[in-house]
């Protein structure tokens, strides 16, 4: 319930600071230029807001450091910035920060009524897939992308869907096939009414090359662009 809460604060705060950038206007199409500077906005303030999280959790680490943190504090650190660790830290740190994922889960399962995470493969190789992208990696990226949706799910992944970033960067990239793949795999575990409606948004908006922000707000656009 912590953890929902914390996912479900972060995604408000995200909506409050967007407000000054929501769509008021109707636009000629996904080629508009207008709408191609609104989501380029929309996309330097979500790294943005990412990158300062993660300033923020690496100044707290400054004052209790990750070894004196109890075992849900370092979950709860592991969980929201071990794939930020890969896109604003070095490839050392990310790495790192996978092996504690990865003991953490250890630890975990040795203990009465054990449940296998479905959280950390698909944090962890989301992680990877960011850091063969930084290295210029692009297919090896994708992979580890389709390899982040092989999970049993979560209430987090199944209430708030699959991770946003990387597709963000690969659909960029050109890589729509590999970004309708990855939707496609995670209706296993995200497939509420609300899911089904972004994934359906996101499909056509693909189909139409229209530049993307993988946000709730896209259900707005959609409706400007008259798709």
């Amino acid at each position: 319930m912590k953890l929902a809460f914390v996912v479900t604060l972060i995604c408000f705060t995200q909506a409050a600071f967007a407000e000054k950038y929501s769509l008021a206007e109707q636009y000629s199409g996904c080629k508009d230029p207008k709408y191609i500077t609104y989501v380029d906005k929309r996309l330097v303030f979500y790294e943005k807001l990412d990158k300062d999280s993660y300033e923020k959790a690496l100044n707290q680490l400054s004052i209790t450091s990750f070894e004196n943190l109890n075992e849900r504090e370092k979950y709860l650190f592991l969980y929201s910035n071990i794939v930020l660790s890969a896109r604003f830290d070095s490839e050392e740190v990310a790495l790192k920060n996978i092996s504690r994922f990865e003991a953490i889960e250890e630890i975990k399962s040795k203990k009465p009524f054990y449940t296998k995470s479905g959280d950390m493969p698909h944090l962890i190789n989301i992680t990877l897939g960011w850091m063969v992208l930084n290295a210029g990696k692009e297919k090896a990226a994708i992979s580890y992308l389709l390899d982040s949706t092989n999970t049993n799910g979560s209430p987090v992944l199944g209430s708030f869907g699959p991770d946003k970033t990387l597709i963000r960067a690969l659909y960029k990239k050109g890589h729509s096939n590999a970004v309708l793949e990855y939707l496609k795999l995670s209706e296993t575990f995200w497939n509420t009414e609300g899911a089904k409606k972004y994934i359906e948004v996101w499909r056509k908006m693909i189909k139409n090359n229209c530049a993307i922000q993988f946000q709730f707000y896209d259900t707005t656009s959609i409706e400007k662009l008259g798709l």
